[in-house]
């Protein structure tokens, strides 16, 4: 085999690609992570963080605390929010992987929350699933601008 031959299969994957491909599964590492802690842990770091930085912060700005309960599912939609805007970005724009990536990153987030003893609901992969459009959509966007921003360089 000629070395022409044998050095045509391989491309090399630019080092930003390489990296945004490990901070995403980073964002997937956290949010499996998260799903392990049992029920009173968790209750106890979002009820900290509810109370001492979150709440805090919106009454200075004169608006009405949030329960734990609303900032454990607000939690839910921005780390999918943020999961599915990286896998968009990892796949070019493709809603189709970035979506069904997504999709299954939520699911099997619940399932693992059945190992933690917390029990898993429909209800909270539904809200998974709202951050999973919205990253997915942010990121489309993202791509389309660039796409259509490369074009408008390279025609002038």
């Amino acid at each position: 085999m000629r070395r022409a031959d044998a050095s045509m299969g391989a491309r090399r994957i630019p080092a930003r690609r390489i990296i945004l491909w490990i901070i995403t599964g980073a964002v997937l590492a956290f949010i499996f992570t998260q799903s392990l802690f049992p029920q009173s842990l968790s209750a106890e770091e979002s009820g900290w963080l509810t109370e001492k930085v979150l709440n805090p912060l919106l009454q200075s700005f004169g608006m009405q605390p949030l329960s734990q309960q609303t900032v454990r599912k607000l939690a839910h939609v921005f780390e999918f929010t943020v999961l599915s805007l990286l896998l968009s970005l990892c796949f070019y724009g493709n809603p189709v992987k970035s979506a069904g990536l997504g999709f299954t990153a939520a699911f099997l987030d619940e399932s693992i929350q059945l190992l933690s003893g917390r029990g898993a609901q429909i209800t909270d992969v539904w809200i998974d699933l709202i951050g999973v459009a919205a990253g997915t959509l942010i990121g489309l966007l993202i791509c389309i601008l660039a796409r259509t921003r490369k074009r408008s360089e390279a025609s002038h």
